[in-house]
């Protein structure tokens, strides 16, 4: 007789509970493409309108500051609301705001669009996490947290394959026509994704049981303001390394290590390739071994991959930037378990927006950083990209081994009520 403990992971879902975890999965793999094909092309741009490498790179940082904006108001509409309303209108938002890129008039206009598309791309992780985490089986919400975070590295994938194929033929623009598709992705969520049952046990409960709590709870409920500091400043660290190694990777690779469209094509496959392993294989090790393992571990390894990432060898340059992702992204296959594990469900889409999107606020001026430090002739963009990627990978490891006793300890999400009590 095959029970729940002894049967393989993938077949214990329920039909609904893959819908859930597909919408999630599909909608950050097109949140990913639509992100990233404008870090592929910032060179492109910065040449059609006479800006500067350090302006295209501050675009990033409005796009993740109204990241922030977007989580919190998804966060809050999701625990009022239901999870599959918010993330039907950010797939919406998200895709039509880049799509518009390709007509922009001028930068200004650039700026603007892209500012927009941060509301919706932070709307879109937030409510997309939490309703793939409620509704997966706890028994294997490691892996599925690896799987899920992993598909942004496909997204990343298939940008950087359509910019080599795209972009030396139509030109810049038409990557972002290709990046208005994923709106006709609400359609199949609407009618075919389940609504989270943890979110709907809520509203079935008693009025103080109902998810509609105010910032005030939120922020007096035992344990959950320490954890929101601690998960923010994590974050932090995590997304700066990550941007430290993509933000400027294309041009990189183009101006200083005479890479063309077809080399940064292959160079950014190879690296989402090792992040998409990387992903998956932490999120297995945090199910079974425990979160800090599964991100200290590569997090130190990745300070040693640095220099082969930033071309310090170019003929092994193809294996940096497969080790880069594994090492230095791959990591992220643990932050859908590990932040929806930290909150209770009648709070925990706006707690998870929260301590997302807040920590990828100082990480929004690390490119721009590097640009700047770059343009002023402190440090290469090779060097500078180096050096502030291996600080952020051990401002990440010291933060995961001195976190709180109960922060990380990849409890099941329907089990974090408990561990507030702590």
């Amino acid at each position: 007789m095959t029970t729940a403990s002894t049967m393989p992971w993938w077949k214990e879902p329920t039909r609904g509970q893959w819908a859930s975890f597909s919408a999630a999965w599909i909608g950050w793999v097109m949140d990913a493409f639509d992100f990233t094909v404008f870090l592929l092309v910032m060179k492109q741009i910065a040449e059609e309108f006479g800006a500067s490498y350090t302006s295209t790179a501050g675009s990033i940082a409005l796009t993740l500051l109204m990241r922030l904006v977007g989580g919190v108001v998804a966060g809050w509409a999701a625990d009022r609301w239901g999870r599959k309303l918010p993330l039907m209108i950010s797939v919406v938002w998200f895709a039509v705001c880049d799509g518009l890129i390709a007509f922009a008039p001028s930068f200004t206009w650039v700026l603007v669009l892209r500012t927009l598309f941060g509301f919706g791309m932070g709307a879109e992780w937030t409510s997309g996490a939490t309703l793939a985490m409620e509704n997966w089986p706890a028994r294997s919400r490691g892996i599925a947290s690896g799987i899920l975070q992993g598909s942004w590295a496909i997204g990343y994938l298939l940008a950087g394959v359509a910019a080599g194929l795209v972009v030396p033929v139509y030109g810049w623009r038409a990557l972002f026509i290709i990046a208005a598709i994923p709106a006709v992705l609400a359609f199949p969520i609407r009618y075919f994704v389940p609504e989270s049952p943890e979110w709907e046990a809520g509203q079935k409960a008693g009025p103080d049981k109902k998810p509609d709590v105010s910032w005030r709870e939120i922020l007096t409920t035992p344990g959950v303001l320490r954890r929101l500091v601690w998960g923010s400043l994590a974050m932090a660290a995590g997304f700066g390394g990550y941007y430290a190694l993509t933000g400027n990777y294309s041009v990189m690779l183009l101006k200083n290590l005479g890479q063309d469209m077809s080399g940064v094509s292959w160079h950014v496959a190879l690296f989402n390739l090792g992040m998409l392993t990387g992903a998956v294989a932490c999120g297995y090790v945090a199910m079974k071994k425990g979160v800090t393992l599964a991100v200290a571990v590569p997090a130190l390894l990745m300070v040693l991959v640095a220099p082969l990432y930033v071309g310090v060898a170019p003929q092994v340059l193809a294996i940096g930037a497969f080790a880069a992702g594994m090492f230095g992204a791959g990591y992220s296959g643990v932050t859908p378990l590990l932040l929806t594990s930290l909150f209770p469900a009648r709070l925990r889409a706006r707690c998870v927006g929260i301590v997302y999107h807040v920590g990828a606020v100082p990480a929004a001026f690390v490119p721009m950083g590097i640009a700047w430090l770059a343009e002023s002739g402190i440090v290469s963009l090779p060097i500078g990209m180096g050096i502030v990627c291996a600080l952020c990978q051990l401002a990440m490891a010291a933060m995961i081994v001195f976190a709180p006793k109960d922060a990380g300890a990849a409890e099941p999400a329907s089990t974090a009520d408990a561990a507030l009590a702590h």
